[in-house]
């Protein structure tokens, strides 16, 4: 299963110490170029940094073609905009993503688009994580926002 992923779950989960789900959840992430440089080079020493850097199980690609890029970049970031191309030039199974105008543009390119919370779902009910709700809590307690969601996940799991 390929996937490919923005910057936003990676630092999210860096940020909480939990990093380690991508890779026992997916096996290997695939992040664009854009990406990368956002967490680990202009982020340097910020949270998620080091930890993207040193994750031999997280790829870089580069974009091919760099001009379809013009059509996302006047709406979203160019990470977002590369997580996309790069997700349709690979033919990948799911692409990551939060925000909800590149998911928009995602789901109109017909790629299969899940966000943080329904990966954080998954690692529960496969047993990677014993309870949801502190995760949860501590990615809101670092500015993660979190809706109406956080009510109906934990409900549909038992936490609440």
């Amino acid at each position: 299963m390929q996937i490919v992923s923005n910057s936003t779950i990676l630092i999210a989960l860096s940020r909480i110490g939990h990093l380690w789900l991508l890779e026992k959840l997916f096996n290997e992430l695939i992040i664009p170029q854009a990406v990368y440089i956002d967490v680990v080079v202009k982020g340097a020493g910020k949270p998620g940094s080091k930890d993207v850097a040193d994750a031999e199980w997280i790829r870089v690609f580069n974009v091919k073609d760099t001009e379809a890029l013009d059509e996302f970049l006047s709406i979203i970031h160019r990470g977002e905009a590369e997580a996309i191309e790069l997700a349709l030039e690979l033919g990948v199974d799911l692409i990551i993503l939060d925000d909800d105008i590149a998911r928009q543009i995602a789901i109109m390119k017909g790629l299969n688009v899940v966000g943080t919370l329904a990966v954080l779902r998954q690692a529960k009910e496969k047993n990677l994580i014993p309870i949801l709700k502190p995760l949860l809590d501590a990615l809101r307690s670092v500015g993660f926002y979190i809706g109406d969601e956080y009510n109906e996940i934990l409900m549909d799991l038992g936490e609440l």
